[in-house]
This record gives C-alpha cells, structure tokens and sequence, in this order.
C-alpha cells in the first residue's frame, strides 16, 4: 500500500535577498502493484503546501503557498524547492508572540478514478522563526 514518510521542511534566507529558499522533501513507497500500475500510465501526484501552525486560540492553520505538483514515476525520495519572498511566510501577527510555525503537508493523489489511492497525508516538524 502506498504511503508517505520521512517529511522534512527546510527554510533558508538567501544571501542579500528578502527571500527565503524553501526545500521541503518526502519518501514515496508504493508497493510493487502500485509501481505497475505507475509505470502503465496511471497518473500519480505528489503535492506540498506551506501551512503556518496556528492551532490553540488564533483557531485552525494558515494556508501559505503551494509548491508546483510532481508527478510520482517511481518509489523513493521527492524534493520541491522554490523561493518565496519573506513576507509570503509570515503568519503570526500577534501582539504576544509574532514567532512564524511553518511546516509543509505532502499529499499523494491519484489522476484516475479506476484505481484510486487513499493515502493519509504527513506533515513536517514545524520551522520557527521571525518570516
């Protein structure tokens, strides 16, 4: 059965740039029918968003910024790099605590209803800091 582990978010300011290089990866499995079927053209997706962290009393989380959707051609490890400008990840604008939680859900979604794939998405360990 398919399934997504591994989720990793990693957030860096470009040199003498308001711009962040955002680089957020994940482990495709598929087991081996899963893999037959992607090989015969079944169209497989793995997509990323940017979530800021917000749960408690601000209420449910920010969505941010997706990434560019890949198509999944085989088992193993997904990477989706972009650059955002800074203030794309600031989603705290709090009086008590202005700290930015940001961590990326990965989703696997298939193209075809003849054989869809229910797969539990996963999120990545938070990233805090001032965006």
């Amino acid at each position: 059965m398919a399934s997504l582990s591994n989720p990793s978010l990693q957030i860096d300011l470009l040199t003498g740039s308001p711009t962040y290089k955002v680089t957020a990866t994940v482990n495709v499995q598929l087991d081996p029918f899963e893999t037959f079927l992607v090989n015969a053209g079944l169209p497989l997706q793995l997509q990323s968003k940017l979530w800021g962290n917000d749960g408690g009393l601000n209420g449910a989380d920010d969505s941010l910024v997706s990434f560019t959707p890949q198509s999944v051609t085989r088992p193993g490890t997904y990477t989706f790099t972009a650059n955002f400008a800074r203030g794309t990840l600031n989603e705290d604008n709090s009086w008590f605590d202005d700290r930015d939680e940001v961590y990326s859900r990965f989703s696997l979604v298939s193209g075809s209803n003849l054989f869809p794939i229910n797969v539990p998405s996963i999120a990545s360990p938070d990233i805090t800091g001032y965006f």
